[in-house]
């Protein structure tokens, strides 16, 4: 356990941390990439051109300092943190490199002496933290790699088809190369995808990993997962472009938006390709919830934008669910515009 004058010390420097909190992340990650650029094969180097990764570590550092003597409050996110990271196939060596470089950067930031106390007590308080956080992504791995046809790290996997859902998104079918069958996951659950950047081409030669959601539930065969084609997005572009025998590398299913069983209804509430996690969802409801009403509300620019069109209604007509259609523009839909708190009260009354 950290001391009480390590929690003194970090929780003194939250004033600075509001104030340079982004210059000393922003400071980070230009050192740690300099120092370390084969961890460009690990980060998304997309966050890095307009500094959302940075920003999102100056929030986590900040809340941590926050909350560095109350570290129940922080339990929710180190288990989404870990589990994206479990994604990521984050190792443990990797940590001290963080590390060293966020301590170099919080030195330089706020020009403080080698001896300085909020040195030491950084220091201190980060090895906790990445011990949790190393912990934590160690259960994920054995209990992912411990299940049937269950591995650690990135699988290769193969796009076996390729199916065009709108001019924007595409479904992509992934199988394990060697021939195993996938093993069980949540609806709601993501895989992250590993394109290797050398075959790709991308700049560098580095790879690009990206979560996406499941967008189908209960094929013990294949992955599916659906993507938009986005203009500055290396991955989904390769993606759109790619053909059905190319290869992945694909980690385990991990991710903590999963299903409420418990619920006495459940209501799914979709936008764009936002649907993707949702569907997963309602597919796994369908199976094994008996008795619960279900209601899917999408919501679409148009209906030539409306992802899983035919397969979504299909299941809603066969299983008696209450759907219902948004489209901001066009006709033959239940609400044409924006889904407002008004409509959404009217359909969502319990009869």
């Amino acid at each position: 356990m950290l001391s009480e004058e390590t929690i003194a010390t970090v929780k003194s420097t939250v004033p600075l941390l509001a104030d340079k909190g982004l210059e000393i992340t922003q400071a980070f990650y230009k050192r740690l990439f300099e120092n370390n650029p084969d961890l460009k094969n690990v980060f998304n180097m997309a966050n890095q051109r307009d500094s959302t990764q940075a920003t999102a570590l100056a929030d986590s550092i900040f809340a941590y300092a926050s909350n560095i003597d109350q570290l129940d409050a922080l339990l929710p996110a180190v288990k989404r943190i870990a589990s994206k990271h479990a994604s990521l196939g984050i190792k443990p060596e990797e940590y001290p490199i963080v590390g060293e470089n966020l301590l170099a950067a919080i030195q330089s930031v706020l020009q403080l002496p080698d001896d300085h106390a909020a040195l030491t007590a950084w220091g201190e308080a980060y090895g906790f933290l990445a011990q949790i956080f190393i912990d934590a992504e160690e259960a994920i791995y054995l209990e992912n790699e411990n299940q049937a046809d269950g591995w650690r790290g990135f699988k290769p996997f193969t796009v076996s088809k390729i199916i065009e859902e709108t001019s924007e998104v595409k479904s992509f079918y992934l199988t394990p190369s060697d021939g195993k069958s996938v093993p069980s996951y949540l609806g709601g659950q993501y895989i992250g995808v590993k394109i290797l950047g050398k075959e790709a081409g991308f700049d560098g030669g580095f790879d690009e990993v990206r979560q996406y959601s499941l967008s189908s539930w209960g094929d013990s065969k294949s992955y599916r997962i659906s993507v938009k084609s986005e203009d500055k997005g290396a991955a989904s572009r390769w993606l759109h472009r790619c053909l059905v025998g190319d290869k992945v590398g694909i980690s385990t299913p991990n991710g903590l938006f999963t299903l409420n069983r418990d619920a006495k209804k459940h209501v799914f509430i979709s936008g764009g390709v936002g649907i993707t996690p949702l569907y997963s969802m309602f597919r796994e409801a369908l199976a094994s919830i008996d008795g619960s009403p279900v209601q899917f509300i999408q919501c679409c620019r148009e209906a030539e934008q409306q992802v899983f069109k035919k397969e979504l209604r299909d299941a809603c007509t066969e299983s008696g669910t209450d759907f219902k259609l948004v489209l901001e523009h066009g006709e033959a839909a239940d609400c044409i515009g924006y889904l407002t708190e008004d409509v959404l009260g009217g359909w969502l009354e319990d009869k």
